[in-house]
């Protein structure tokens, strides 16, 4: 509800004489300066509930209900007034009786909370029925607004808090991956590999790491440009990553070269692998400017079956002796590492 939307106001009383004050007071067109009023009158306290109901379903509740506290010959407006509140806690009730037998503590006990019930003794004057609304209506106004300040600023700050965590969520997969294939960055791959090396240290099982280096990959770029070597490397980061499984990881390692890590993984399979990678790339040509391009890949493999005695830079170093080897016995092949 916006501050400049109609006041709804719903009153029941079995008497026609005060239906009719009701109307005169605060027909909407009264003039009123908290108006206008939307006025919904009915003579009974079941009527009033009923009314009360379809207008909270409906998601436009009343903003002030008077209620006469007995309405023969049904139910009165004390059990409707336990009603509304129960349907909105915002509603503002306004009690009216005629009776001296009325407690009003009674009343504020059954229907809390105090501060949104009020009190009228009969007989009733015309001004202090719109006195009543007057001011409840004013007040009414006053919540909605902060409701809508309070709601708007809760907005700005959700969309604040997820723009922030959008930037940090972009500033740490920059930190963390190559910028070109998409791929964990140096960096990350060795941070990979130092936890396997460690779950495997304590498990006992082998990790294997493999070094994958794009063959001539200089002269694609002196024959074709950089940027014919950029979509290259893409395709091919692309490609090894969907040959691999889930929990292995690829990283670019620098230039034309990647590295691999490969949990729970000993020499046999390690291998098997590494030629899968080889051959998922030689196999299929590379799409180029309108021609296609050959690319093969030389991949050196190094294992430790016992991560306890195996350092990072000493696995790497025996993958990238694999991989020399490869490269010096005629390029596109996999080579294990020789120890000794």
């Amino acid at each position: 509800m916006t501050a400049t939307s109609t006041i709804r106001i719903l009153a029941a009383d079995d008497e026609e004489m005060m239906r009719n004050l009701y109307r005169q007071v605060l027909d909407k067109h009264s003039g009123d300066m908290h108006g206008p009023y939307e006025l919904v009158l009915c003579d009974q306290g079941e009527a009033a509930v009923a009314i009360a109901r379809e207008a909270a379903a409906e998601g436009d509740a009343f903003a002030i209900a008077f209620l006469d506290v007995r309405m023969p010959p049904g139910r009165g407006g004390l059990w409707a007034a336990e009603e509304l509140r129960a349907l909105s806690a915002a509603t503002q009730i306004v009690m009216v009786t005629g009776y001296s037998d009325v407690d009003p503590e009674n009343i504020e006990q059954r229907v809390p909370p105090s501060d949104r019930l009020l009190y009228i003794q009969k007989p009733v004057h015309p001004f202090e029925i719109r006195q009543f609304a007057s001011t409840l209506a004013a007040r009414w106004r006053m919540e909605r607004r902060i409701q809508e300040i309070q709601q708007g600023f809760e907005r700005l700050v959700e969309e604040r808090t997820a723009a922030l965590q959008k930037a940090y969520a972009e500033l740490e997969y920059r930190a963390t991956h190559d910028e070109l294939t998409g791929l964990p960055n140096r960096t990350t791959v060795i941070e990979a590999l130092s936890k396997e090396l460690s779950r495997s240290g304590r498990s006992g099982r082998s990790v294997a790491v493999v070094m994958v280096d794009i063959d001539h990959f200089k002269s694609i770029n002196d024959a074709h440009g950089h940027l014919a070597g950029d979509t290259v490397l893409k395709a091919i980061a692309e490609r090894m990553r969907h040959l691999l499984r889930p929990y292995d990881t690829i990283g670019r390692f620098g230039g034309e070269e990647f590295l691999l890590v490969i949990p729970e993984c000993g020499r046999e399979d390690a291998l098997l692998v590494a030629e899968r990678l080889r051959a998922g790339v030689a196999d299929q040509a590379i799409t180029l400017e309108g021609r296609t391009l050959s690319v093969t890949l030389s991949v050196g493999v190094a294992w430790a079956d016992d991560a306890r005695h195996q350092g990072i830079d000493t696995l790497v170093a025996a993958a990238d002796q694999a991989l020399y080897r490869a490269k010096e016995e005629g390029r596109n092949r996999v080579r294990p590492h020789a120890p000794g």
